[in-house]
């Protein structure tokens, strides 16, 4: 951990502004402290950049609102990482106060800008042209699904034959209805929440803001959101949700056990199956997702201003996210890379997943990250995203109707906004 020595302005209520730390120092004999939530596919390649450059890399993993939460409680204290990961749906938050941030244009950053597509980029850079963070992957949405459990229920499980099932949104409920009426022991999917609004919503040109406007709120109103809401309740009513709570340990548990048939699959989820349910290896597959398209996910790699060693860590983000590396951790985790230039070349293009029974998962998801658009993220992106889904789990539960929740979530929203 590095100790900030300076404090100025107070940051929107949330941070304190954090002076530069010190000069930039060798990369020999230092030691590197990383923040980040859950495993990123990176930590073979840290172990790789340490031999061969004489440093140590501290890795503090947490939960995904845990991990944001230490980082903003961290910045305020004066306590910070050398390196923090920082996630789409909190980016803004952060982007807002780039003091607390090293400027990694103080390093020639501004010249990596090329390789990564401009949208993804454009998340690490503040309002001021500071340039906060670097891009790790992109989260190109598809539809992983348990072939076991779709032959079990009558249904085919070739991937063109299922994404031919749903064409639109209406088609899946109706291929969940087919599944669930086969009576397999398992959901049709995880959560009403997770693998349906989520997805829904993220296949939009808005979503909870006005575009780069984070005075204007428009959930109430945008019909993105509205048919992402009115989708989800439709999968409730239908009982095609288990109802676990997403990065759960039941869910994670669920995964394993066959719970459920269908789960909404960004290509960074592919690590993460894998992870928890190494054993189901060959009993899924990957087909598109309902009306395609959407992002769900990616990370930016900063530099808090506090840092003492800002010069090593840009040298091992700067090391990590080049276009071959990206590459590396595709083929071994299943991340997306940031970085266009690859998506056509046949390191990508013939790319299969013998986990997930040989799917062409190179050109699934390069097909899905050359489709997405950027969607503007607000400050409070995923405070909001919270209370949506906190609504949807009530009416899972039996806990209020679909009248009741909406105006509930309404209702939390704005007290989450106050706080």
């Amino acid at each position: 951990m590095r100790k900030n020595r300076v404090f100025g302005v107070a940051m929107s209520g949330l941070l304190a502004t954090a002076a530069f730390g010190a000069a930039p120092v060798a990369a020999q004999d230092v030691t590197l402290d990383l923040w980040n939530f859950g495993a990123m596919g990176l930590e073979e390649l840290i172990t790789q950049y340490e031999a061969e450059h004489g440093i140590k890399v501290n890795i503090v993993q947490r939960g995904y609102d845990e991990h944001h939460e230490a980082l903003l409680t961290s910045l305020m204290a004066g306590e910070v990482p050398d390196i923090a990961a920082v996630e789409v749906g909190y980016n803004s938050l952060f982007k807002a106060t780039p003091q607390v941030f090293t400027d990694l244009r103080q390093f020639g950053a501004e010249a990596l800008e090329p390789t990564y597509l401009d949208w993804r980029w454009a998340q690490g850079v503040a309002t001021d042209g500071t340039i906060i963070g670097i891009p790790t992957d992109v989260g190109g949405i598809a539809m992983c699904f348990r072939t076991d459990l779709f032959e079990a229920a009558g249904l085919p499980t070739d991937p063109d034959e299922v994404s031919a099932l749903w064409p639109d949104w209406d088609a899946f409920i109706e291929t969940g209805k087919t599944f669930t009426a086969a009576n397999t022991g398992a959901k049709f999917i995880d959560s009403a929440g997770g693998s349906v609004y989520n997805l829904v919503k993220n296949q939009g040109t808005e979503k909870y803001y006005a575009p780069n406007d984070p005075d204007t709120l428009i959930y109430e109103t945008n019909p993105q959101n509205l048919k992402a809401w009115a989708t989800a309740v439709a999968a409730i009513e239908a009982g095609l949700s288990a109802n676990i709570s997403q990065f759960s340990p039941e869910w994670n548990a669920g995964m394993a056990n066959g719970d459920f048939a269908v789960l909404g699959c960004p290509a960074w989820m592919m690590n993460y199956i894998q992870g928890q349910a190494p054993d189901t290896a060959g009993k899924w597959n990957i087909a598109s997702a309902p009306e395609k398209g959407g992002n769900w996910g990616g990370t930016q790699l900063t530099v808090p201003a506090a840092s003492d060693n800002a010069q090593a860590a840009y040298d091992l983000i700067a090391w990590l996210l080049t276009p071959e590396r990206q590459l590396e951790v595709f083929k071994l985790h299943g991340n997306f890379p940031s970085t266009p230039e690859l998506y056509d070349t046949p390191e990508i293009q013939d790319f299969t997943s013998e986990f997930f029974s040989g799917a062409p998962v190179g050109k699934i998801f390069a097909e899905s990250a050359k489709a997405l658009h950027p969607v503007y993220e607000g400050p409070r992106e995923r405070a909001i995203d919270r209370e949506f889904g906190n609504g949807l789990g009530r009416i899972e539960a039996g806990l209020e109707t679909a009248d009741e929740a909406w105006a509930s979530t309404l209702a939390n929203v704005l007290l989450a906004l106050q706080n």
